[in-house]
């Protein structure tokens, strides 16, 4: 496997929780940790919605731009938060990273500016023909720029404007993937995972580049930024 570096964290979730970055980051599974196998094959981690989740060593970052993608199958029309990727913080006065689903069917990233924990979201992300059936999501949060672009199947399907001063999350903590750690009132995924990656670049690559990356990660080729 060739590692770029810009790559912070890659979770193929073929068997084990084992960090594919360079980084070695490697996770622990809490919960049942089932492996199922992928329609076109490989392996993924069932996340059942109940105690299952992924954490991270600590670790920060830095740049002014994220890059999140991963294969995902799930059902995101009735729970009311599903966290794919979270900080173990979520405060407005905190820089962090919130990743995940919002019945019925909304793609979410959420992010501080100091003052206020901000929502973005995308309706329809998951709707049918998407809900509970396998997707490429891709998520490209330009920090400077200001502005969000929620991929799915390589497609570009909205670009959302970022408000107030978006807080890059540098700050180095533990990360939870398939939950957000809420200290017993956990935001949980009930959903399949694969090849989860988080990027981090120092400047937003054109369009043109950017929609040709995303069309490698889907095709499981690591990009060079």
């Amino acid at each position: 496997m060739l590692w770029s570096p810009n790559l912070q964290l890659h979770y193929p979730f073929e068997n084990q929780a084992n960090d594919y970055s360079g980084n070695a980051w490697h996770g622990t599974v809490n919960g049942s940790g089932v492996y199922a196998t992928k329609p076109n094959g490989g392996r993924c981690l069932y996340f059942d919605g109940t105690v299952d989740k992924v954490t991270t060593p600590n670790f920060g970052l830095t740049g002014t731009v994220l890059v999140f993608d991963c294969w995902i199958k799930g059902d995101f029309s009735t729970l009311a938060y599903q966290a794919v990727l979270a900080d173990a913080v979520f405060q407005a006065a905190f820089d962090f990273i919130y990743i995940g689903g919002k019945a019925p069917n909304r793609c979410l990233f959420a992010y501080a500016d100091g003052a206020t924990a901000i929502e973005a979201t995308v309706a329809n992300y998951f709707a049918a023909p998407y809900l509970d059936t396998w997707l490429h999501l891709c998520i490209v949060a330009d920090y400077s720029g200001k502005s969000l672009y929620f991929y799915r199947n390589a497609i570009l399907v909205a670009t959302v404007a970022m408000t107030g001063t978006p807080l890059f999350p540098s700050t180095s903590r533990v990360k939870y993937i398939g939950s957000y750690d809420a200290g017993g009132n956990d935001i949980l995924t009930d959903a399949y995972l694969k090849d989860v990656r988080l990027w981090t670049l120092t400047t937003m690559p054109a369009a043109a580049h950017m929609l040709a990356n995303v069309n490698r990660l889907m095709l499981g080729l690591n990009p060079i930024w």
